[in-house]
């Protein structure tokens, strides 16, 4: 009797605990059911994978509302392209109209590893829903705003929102569908946000041409508001199981402040400088060596102190995963750096208008769509990802290399041309990466969570950095440029002020108003410095085929084998919890047999 008291109390004990933890445990490992069967980690928050699949409406509907949120956030990211002159006129602010960009980027980068491990502190579905109220709100700051200071207020918002809706759409796709369906759903996931990051610039130069440039950001409230509702409605899945008291205790507030505030101030640097700074001046070094201490700080106390890794160790030390990493972090590198350049080239080189300028990125657009959804086939179909990802990488670099050769007078077949070979590469390597990259994940639980979360950091800070120092390459470039050409050609520049050329740099539109020649010597030198920026694109384009090379073999497991794991998984519990009912039976028997009196 004193025995099965004792063995009680322990069972409820242990049942307390593990209903109750007192923190999130990201190190406990899932079960290992051995042979060829594949798994993936739990979540870390009490939570298991197979809890978290969609079928049927619900699938549909969520996948929809993930399509339209990436949709929105690729867009924000260029459709301001063509209204900064607008606005800065708006507001007679055209010192402050470099932040529209920049602030919505940046805060994107900062916060897309922070919003990965939010998810499995406070949970997939209300993290993502936060993040899309957050970039709502910021976006109806941005439509209604009155000031630039306020603008730029409501674009930061957006940003962090933003962050949270790249990372955590990626995550719930990881979540939605097993693994050996989920190239497809990523095929999908990166023709969303890669075309709307591509249309960005022809739809803001038409809101800013025939209704206002406010409508730029008015589009993403009806568009948020029926991805919200959708998501609210059908995305159900099981809520982490710990208190308020433990989700806020989980929450590595030193690592957060150090890796946002090192990045911020970094990335202030990189933006500014050579625009609005000198990179000799001391606010753009002050900022350089401020940010890139409290980086390395974040290393030093999140791989050394911290017990709650923002940025978990046991991930990093995987090199298979951090080659696909390093591999997005470069492909977004190059894809910023082009479209912000090609518009360049269109825009002022060419002379074209925003809607022409769309137009022509419409070989880019269709190459990325069809490689992106036929690999996505065909990796469902061969189950292979490396091959896909090599051919990739080197259609990558040959089409950076080839847009080296455009010149002022390119025709349209060149640009055509041009524009397939970066745009499919950009549809391989997306969904190429990610699904490496989670196939190598640790089977520590939180591991698959946080692995898609690094991936998005990667990604959009590569996007970030490469639109920044393409900005500081041109810049630097086209003054360079300009001097030789005056200096050759004195000729060419007889009876034109130095502030006339430096305002015609600044007002594309009067560029065309000075003489012939001017023009067209100045076209020369903005094309040259635009060539070079492609050069920097095509040199990290093939660091990119070096990641590549090093990616796992590993193919991706066979539908019986992802099901099987999961059937075997049932099939166990209910075997345990059978012979725990048995067990517990056969006890109260043999209880009920002590407890009989003694017949004589």
């Amino acid at each position: 009797m004193s025995t099965m008291s004792t063995t009680s109390t322990h069972d409820k004990t242990t049942v307390d605990q593990e209903a109750h933890p007192s923190s999130i445990d990201l190190e406990k490992q899932p079960k290992n059911t051995g042979g060829d069967k594949f798994f993936e980690s739990n979540a870390g928050d009490g939570t298991t994978v197979f809890d978290q699949y969609l079928t049927g409406i619900p699938l549909y509907l969520c996948f929809a509302s993930c399509f339209i949120s990436l949709f929105l956030i690729g867009l924000d990211q260029t459709i301001v392209i063509t209204l900064l002159e607008d606005v800065g006129s708006k507001f007679n602010a055209y010192d402050k109209i470099g932040w529209i960009a920049s602030g919505y980027m940046l805060t994107m980068a900062v916060f897309a590893q922070t919003w990965g491990k939010f998810s499995i502190i406070f949970g997939r579905k209300y993290s993502l829903l936060s993040a899309i109220i957050l970039f709502e709100a910021g976006s109806l700051m941005c439509a209604l705003a009155n000031d630039m200071n306020v603008l730029i207020g409501g674009r930061i918002l957006a940003g962090i929102g933003g962050g949270g809706i790249q990372t955590l759409v990626f995550i719930v796709g990881t979540e939605m569908v097993s693994i050996d369906k989920r190239s497809l759903a990523f095929a999908f996931f990166g023709v969303s946000f890669s075309i709307s990051t591509i249309v960005g610039p022809l739809i803001g130069g038409g809101f800013t041409e025939h209704v206002t440039w406010r409508w730029c950001f008015y589009i993403n409230l009806p568009l948020g508001a029926i991805a919200f509702t959708c998501l609210f409605l059908f995305f159900n899945p099981p809520l982490p199981k710990y208190t308020w008291k433990q989700k806020f205790g989980a929450i590595d507030y030193i690592g957060t402040f150090l890796l946002t505030s090192g990045l911020v101030i970094f990335l202030l640097a990189l933006t500014f400088g050579g625009q609005e700074f000198a990179w000799n001046s001391g606010a753009v070094i002050s900022c350089f060596v401020i940010g890139g201490s409290l980086l390395i700080i974040f290393c030093i106390w999140n791989f050394g102190f911290s017990d709650k890794q923002i940025i978990p160790l046991h991930i990093i030390k995987v090199w298979k995963v951090d080659f696909p990493v390093l591999t997005l972090f470069c492909v977004f590198f190059c894809f910023m750096s082009l479209i912000v350049f090609l518009s360049t080239y269109f825009q002022v080189v060419q002379g074209s208008g925003p809607l022409s300028t769309g137009i022509q990125f419409f070989p880019m657009i269709i190459a990325l769509v069809i490689s992106s959804i036929s690999t996505g086939i065909l990796i469902k179909k061969t189950r292979y990802i490396k091959p896909f990802a090599m051919f990739g990488a080197v259609i990558g670099a040959i089409g950076c290399g080839l847009m080296t050769l455009l010149e002022v007078d390119s025709n349209r077949g060149q640009k055509i041309g041009y524009l397939i070979l970066p745009g499919a590469s950009i549809g391989i390597l997306l969904q190429t990466s990610i699904m490496s990259s989670q196939l190598e994940a640790p089977k520590i639980a939180g591991s698959t969570i946080l692995t898609t979360a690094l991936f998005n950091f990667a990604r959009s800070l590569g996007g970030a950095i490469g639109a920044d120092l393409a900005q500081a390459i041109f810049n630097s470039s086209v003054k360079n440029k300009l001097k030789q050409a005056i200096a050759n050609h004195p000729s060419s520049f007889s009876g034109v002020s130095m502030s006339e050329i430096t305002g015609a740099l600044n007002r594309p539109d009067l560029l065309r108003s000075l003489p012939s020649e001017t023009t067209q010597a100045i076209l020369r030198a903005i094309m040259g410095a635009i060539r070079n920026v492609f050069y920097t694109a095509t040199a990290v384009s093939c660091l990119t085929v070096v990641f590549v090379v090093c990616f796992s073999n590993r193919r991706v497991p066979a539908a019986e084998h992802v099901m099987k794991r999961a059937e075997d998984d049932t099939e166990k519990d209910k075997q345990e919890a059978n012979e725990e009912a048995n067990e517990e039976a056969n006890g109260q028997e043999d209880q009920q047999e002590e407890d009989k009196p003694q017949q004589v």
